[in-house]
């Protein structure tokens, strides 16, 4: 049974057999595929060498050597640069592409979602992501994907999307820290993702002590925390002392921090 991660206590490797492969969670769940949600702090392909070792993590867990991920880069508004550097990056990994939904050339949204097994959501502006999916239905469609054994992968506003609410500068046009309430909820609570950012942390633990956000994660650039079920299983790490950490509200309104045990991954 998955359970939340330990204190931080030291570091320890993932290896290749360390990976949930698809035929062991099918065990572990008793059922023929369970939700699997990978939410990185704020580093992927476009960070070098540590960035693409958790893209590489979430690739190992299809079990497959070339699985086919699709990269979401609506968040970015399409970006040519964000697309492009995922071929880049992805491409001698994967069978990869992409589903524009600002610029051509289009494609159909549930015939090219439903057969990934990672979906690959780019950061960016959160609300105008979730928005535009609401407009489109997508995220209908990525509900249906996950539920039938799709990965949903992302860092930044590609992480916090999946929560029921979080931090984010993308409710204004000042680029203040406000709470966003209106994610897609499939993982339950709160989520700030760059919580190495002082300024972000901060924010975050106020917000939390405040009740104006439930209690939730926050992840550190190069870290990711990989959820099952909707329950917090493992976190990796491919840098230093990045991790997560869980963020609560006490009884005494003072906040607790919790740092989470992160597996080393390269």
């Amino acid at each position: 049974m998955c359970r939340d991660g330990a204190p931080l206590t030291g570091r320890t490797s993932a290896t290749p057999a360390d990976t949930r492969t698809r035929q062991t969670v099918r065990v572990a769940y008793g059922r023929e595929m369970a939700r699997e949600i990978v939410v990185s702090g704020g580093a992927g392909f476009w960070c070098g060498r540590e960035g693409l070792a958790l893209d590489r993590y979430v690739l190992a867990l299809t079990g497959k050597p070339r699985p086919r991920v699709c990269y979401l880069a609506t968040a970015a508004g399409d970006s040519a640069e964000f697309i492009q550097g995922f071929y880049d990056h992805i491409g001698p990994l994967a069978e990869a592409t992409h589903l524009p939904l600002f610029l051509p050339p289009f494609r159909d949204p549930a015939e090219t979602l439903l057969a990934q097994d990672v979906i690959y959501v780019s950061g960016g502006s959160t609300s105008n992501m979730l928005a535009v999916w609401r407009l489109h239905g997508i995220d209908q469609l990525l509900l249906r994907a996950v539920d039938a054994g799709t990965i949903l992968y992302g860092s930044s506003a590609g992480g916090l999307c999946w929560f029921d609410a979080g931090i984010s500068d993308s409710l204004g046009f000042d680029g203040a820290l406000r709470p966003l309430t209106n994610g897609l909820g499939l993982l339950a609570g709160s989520h700030s993702p760059h919580f190495d950012d002082g300024e972000r942390r901060s924010r975050f633990e106020a917000l939390i002590r405040d009740e104006l956000l439930p209690a939730g994660v926050g992840i550190d650039e190069f870290a990711a925390a990989h959820y099952i079920d909707g329950q917090l299983c493992s976190t990796v790490s491919s840098v230093g002392t990045a991790t997560a950490h869980i963020v609560r509200r006490q009884a005494d309104g003072a906040v607790s921090t919790q740092p989470l045990t992160a597996l080393s991954v390269s």
